[in-house]
């Protein structure tokens, strides 16, 4: 059997994408046997997400520190936290065979065995070193196992914008759906999800107009059951990408930009910039987009992301062990 480690980041600020991402993970590699053990900081969330599916962790308030002691001589140590250290990696590997990195813009990449980044392209390896193996692209997108199938579903749209879904992450911590909620018009029906971290729910149940959804199951049927998503830059416009629905993207960190900015270029999305500087003036035009715009903006989506990545990812991951 193997033993697999994971270390993974998730807080109020920076959310809880990784954790899903290694939640979807960690369930199909139990699928295969594998004993799974999580690493995770102080946040209540986290935790009662970690507990319901079930997995064994310990709570760490250093990534920086070796805390694994007692998983001595694991098979492979999965790391989602970004940003690691050289140090940090050669800990790691004393007491694991294999290190396997997402999304790592620290110097530790340089020393882990497999890198998997789907924000970055496939030529970009040539600035990691040969003895990483890398998997680069937006076809290494992890997702929920329900993408791949509704990815070949066919969509259907109105001569504008029915539906529309707000969903900020699992804990809107800049309070974006309290804003956008201000701007749409009555005609549209509105869904908003809220995550398990979010805080300010009573303001959005003063709106009767508004349905509200708390512990999404199947987000790819949400998704896929709307004209229009806004959404941050993160996991949620890879999401909406693969089952083809438009997105209004507002970006909550830095590092969406560069997301946002390219499902923008690529027809997939609009970008309206940052938490504190994101264009309200544009929102008047989205709420004109006709038939012919939302199906272009779906057809792009698809073309770029099908719902595979999870199963791709996670047969990288078993060769590397």
């Amino acid at each position: 059997m193997l033993k697999i480690n994971i270390f993974c980041k998730a807080s109020l600020t920076e959310g809880l994408g990784h954790l899903i991402r290694q939640i979807h993970i960690a369930n199909e590699l139990r699928a295969q046997n594998a004993d799974i053990f999580f690493y995770i900081p102080k946040f209540k969330t986290a935790r009662d997400i970690i507990e319901q599916h079930h997995f064994p962790y310990l709570i760490v308030e250093d990534f920086d520190t070796s805390l694994i002691k007692e998983r001595d001589n694991a098979d492979a140590t999965i790391v989602d936290i970004q940003d690691t250290t050289i140090s940090f990696i050669h800990e790691l590997k004393k007491q694991s065979l294999k290190v396997i990195s997402f999304e790592d813009q620290g110097e530790g990449r340089k020393q882990v065995d497999l890198l998997i980044d789907c924000n970055l392209r496939p030529d970009d390896s040539k600035n990691i070193p040969q003895k990483v193996k890398t998997l680069f692209g937006l076809s290494y997108s992890v997702l929920g196992p329900n993408f791949e199938k509704q990815h070949t579903k066919k969509r259907d749209f109105f001569n504008q914008i029915q539906s529309l879904l707000i969903t900020f992450g699992g804990t809107d911590p800049h309070n974006i759906s309290l804003e956008v909620v201000k701007y749409i018009p009555n005609n549209i029906e509105t869904t908003i999800i809220l995550g398990p971290g979010f805080k300010n729910q009573d303001e959005l149940k003063k709106n009767n107009s508004i349905k509200i959804l708390k512990y999404v199951q199947d987000m790819a049927s949400i998704l896929a059951n709307h004209d229009v998503v806004f959404c941050s830059g993160g996991v949620t416009l890879h999401e909406a990408m693969s089952v083809g629905t438009p997105a209004i993207v507002i970006n909550q960190a830095p590092h969406q930009e560069e997301k946002a900015e390219f499902a923008e270029k690529v027809g997939a999305a609009i970008n309206l910039g940052g938490t504190k500087s994101w264009d309200e003036n544009r929102l008047t035009e989205i709420f004109k987009l006709g038939r012919k715009n939302l199906e272009d903006m779906s057809m792009a989506g698809k073309k770029c992301i099908d719902g595979k990545g999870l199963k791709k990812v996670v047969e990288a991951i078993l060769s590397t062990c």
